[in-house]
């Protein structure tokens, strides 16, 4: 199988792309800060090695990466964060609050480990973010959205200067979303997420899944939005 593909979407911020297959992957997102990086999700165990090929391949070294921050902690997206903890032991892991304390634990509950034959050890979360948090990386600031339905703790990134949000698994392209029958999913709760998301002025739409968007983002979540209330 060919290995990961990896394309630029602005200075220092690159779209690693989910591995197509029987096994579910994530998109990974990798932001240069400096001389170190920042992941935002880790993709599937299965494929962790293909991840360390694609950031080899923009001339970084594991060693490099200094936060793994969760969009949410299904196992498609956090799936290889146990290896990534067990090369880099100073590295930080970011969560929301929902989901860091579960994450801790070993609890299953929403990584949903034991459908996809992987139990996640507990992992020590180093911050858990809130609605309203920013932060740097690099050149860019992000605001923490806190936009659960598709899972309890599930987390949106917005970078204001380049209207650019980082939507999990939360929003998707062509109409589509996330779905919301895994445990703490919430149809009509998801609705209201996709509805504060529609308000902000994104031209760059970057999911979980699928494509990406690099104009015209915030028509991509309105037409998500029409079709997530007719559905749900």
């Amino acid at each position: 199988m060919a290995a990961k593909r990896v394309q630029k979407v602005l200075d220092d911020f690159y779209w690693i792309m989910a591995r197509e297959g029987m096994l579910p992957d994530s998109n990974i997102f990798l932001v240069k800060d400096r001389k170190q990086f920042v992941l935002f999700d880790a993709g599937i165990h299965h494929f962790f090695k293909d991840t360390v090929d694609a950031i080899k391949e923009l001339g970084l070294e594991l060693k490099q990466m200094d936060r793994l921050i969760l969009t949410h902690t299904h196992l498609d997206h956090s799936g290889s964060t146990p290896e990534f903890k067990g090369r880099l032991k100073d590295l930080e892991v970011w969560v929301s609050e929902e989901e860091g304390s579960l994450l801790e634990q070993g609890d299953d509950t929403i990584v949903l480990g034991s459908m996809l034959g992987q139990r996640l050890p507990p992992i020590p979360v180093a911050k858990k973010l809130h609605d309203g948090d920013v932060f740097e990386v690099g050149a860019y600031s992000f605001e923490v959205l806190s936009t659960p339905g598709h899972s309890a703790g599930s987390l949106c990134f917005f970078e204001p200067n380049h209207k650019l949000l980082i939507s999990g698994d939360v929003v998707f392209r062509h109409g589509s979303f996330g779905r919301v029958d895994f445990p703490t999913g919430n149809g009509k709760v998801l609705i209201q997420s996709i509805e504060r998301l529609a308000s902000l002025p994104v031209e760059m739409l970057l999911p979980g899944h699928m494509g990406i968007a690099t104009k015209d983002g915030q028509r991509e979540i309105k037409l998500s939005l029409q079709f997530a209330r007719q559905v749900l």
